[in-house]
């Protein structure tokens, strides 16, 4: 917003600014409809073709996803893993002023990988996939 329309805005009336407010809102709700469908469209479009990373005119677009990992799979690494091994990694549950729930860093524990079979195939069958997200970077040129 400017700074001439911010000042008329303070010369508006409650009705007026509330009109206004009501507008824009809407606006920004089809505005973020639209890019939903557009991004949606953009991911299918990338998986059917197999792809993370395309090369566009606006610039470079990559499909990322977060990962989170299920802890009762991982619990199976207790198991097979030497303790000295998930310093780190494994974070058992213990009582501070409140109860503290067991949490594995799977950033670090991604080194287990090369344990055994029985490890990667734990800590793949653990993995959590989130929503993908779409990011355009400018290429530079």
């Amino acid at each position: 917003m400017r700074l001439d329309a911010a000042e008329a805005v303070r010369d508006a009336t409650l009705d007026e600014v509330v009109a206004e407010l009501v507008d824009i809102r809407e606006r920004l709700k089809a505005m973020q409809e639209a890019e939903y469908l557009l991004c949606r469209q953009i991911i299918e479009t990338m998986e059917d073709d197999g792809s993370e990373r395309m090369r566009t005119e606006a610039g470079i677009v990559t499909i990322s996803r977060s990962v989170a990992y299920d802890a009762a799979i991982l619990a199976g690494l207790r198991e097979i893993t030497d303790p000295a091994d998930l310093a780190g990694v494994y974070y058992p549950e213990h009582e501070e002023v409140r109860q503290v729930p067991e949490r594995w860093n799977m950033s670090t524990g991604r080194k287990l990988l090369k344990h055994s079979a029985d490890h990667a195939g734990i800590i793949e069958d653990a993995k959590i996939f989130g929503s993908p997200k779409v990011k355009i970077e400018k290429e530079a040129r």
